[in-house]
């Protein structure tokens, strides 16, 4: 049997579907089925009954379900192993991205890297954090940067720091929205981000605190996306305060006078390769980069 039999099967019991667990992994639902199917073959016992809700772990997969936790684990620390005897680090390490570079300072982290460890490469994935975290959960990427909260014991997470937020409006607009209040905004037409963005979350509770609700015009998850529909005149949306400030003075945007919170911005990994040795490497440049002792704190909470 192979590990990626064992990642699958972990999956699928985990999100009890094959849909949301080919999601998960990135790969195809007649992927999943096979890898199901060929490692009931090889163990001679159905791990899972297929019903109209969806998969459900038989009394031998329920039982099987923990030792095949224990192996992916155990494959994970002796990796982490191997790279800890390694005189000198050799190895790539994916990060998701979840905005634009230049915030993410990520020419400094590549030269940082570079400095610290020759032979450490990084490989930058173009996402967002609604993308980024199922690719984390699935091994796709071994790091990435995610904005809010982050409450899921899986993940460790460290922040860098607070982004500032701003409703932006189109520049023709500036009269109309000189003085506005929440209902008033709720009024006007809004480009949307998806409900996994922290930026969303922000939205609902600006408008549920006055108990209405934004009437969306569009939906665009990608940051490019989201500024060039406000700067068409499509609608409002929320975008961090640097970019504003900056479409404001070039003429492209208007920063609506409204305060909101901020929202964090962390590197993430998996809980249980917080140790790894490559990743290790890159939280400690990470530090570097952004001031912050993520290494330290990483240490002290093994």
């Amino acid at each position: 049997m192979e590990l990626y039999h064992l990642r699958t099967f972990v999956t699928v019991a985990e999100e009890g579907h094959l849909t949301r667990a080919s999601e998960r992994l990135f790969t195809s639902q007649p992927a999943v089925s096979a890898h199901i199917k060929a490692l009931e073959e090889e163990l001679g016992v159905p791990l899972f009954d297929r019903t109209p809700r969806g998969m459900q772990l038989t009394a031998a997969g329920k039982q099987l379900l923990t030792g095949a936790r224990q192996t992916l684990a155990a494959a994970s620390a002796f990796q982490q192993q191997a790279r800890g005897l390694q005189d000198e680090l050799i190895g790539t390490v994916r990060i998701g991205l979840n905005t634009d570079a230049r915030f993410l300072r990520l020419i400094a982290l590549q030269s940082a890297v570079a400095e610290a460890h020759p032979q450490v490469s990084l490989e930058l994935m173009a996402g967002y954090t609604g993308a980024n975290l199922p690719a984390l959960r699935a091994g796709k990427l071994d790091a990435s940067f995610i904005s809010g909260e982050m409450d899921d014991p899986a993940i460790r997470s460290w922040i860098l720091c607070e982004e500032e937020l701003a409703v932006a409006a189109p520049t023709a607009w500036r009269e109309r929205l000189a003085a506005p209040d929440v209902p008033m905004l709720a009024e006007q037409p809004w480009v949307f981000t998806t409900e996994d963005c922290s930026h969303y979350g922000v939205m609902r509770a600006l408008f549920e605190s006055h108990c209405c609700s934004p009437r969306k015009a569009v939906l665009a998850h990608q940051e490019d996306a989201l500024a060039a529909m406000v700067e068409g005149g499509i609608g409002l949306g929320i975008m961090r305060l640097d970019v504003v400030e900056a479409g404001e003075r070039e003429g492209r945007l208007h920063r609506v006078p409204m305060p909101l919170p901020s929202v964090s911005l962390r590197i993430a990994c998996l809980a249980q390769r917080e140790g790894d040795p490559l990743i290790q490497a890159v939280l400690g440049s990470l530090g570097q980069v952004w001031g912050v002792d993520i290494v330290e704190r990483s240490a002290a909470s093994a």
